[in-house]
């Protein structure tokens, strides 16, 4: 799934504005559920792709 809310952005961590980012990917989303979500991001088109494998 691809989405235009990106948790980087919101975390104050855009690597359009900050271009040196300290952190890594992928990074993980765990809902309450237990299910683990891959997080991805594609800054160059400022979206923010989801999978769940």
């Amino acid at each position: 799934m691809t989405c235009k809310y990106c948790l980087l952005f919101e975390l104050g961590h855009c690597r359009k504005t900050n271009p040196y980012p300290k952190d890594k990917e992928p990074r993980y989303l765990r809902l309450r559920t237990g299910m683990v979500l891959t997080l991805t991001f594609d800054c160059k088109n400022c979206q923010m792709l989801v999978d769940d494998e």
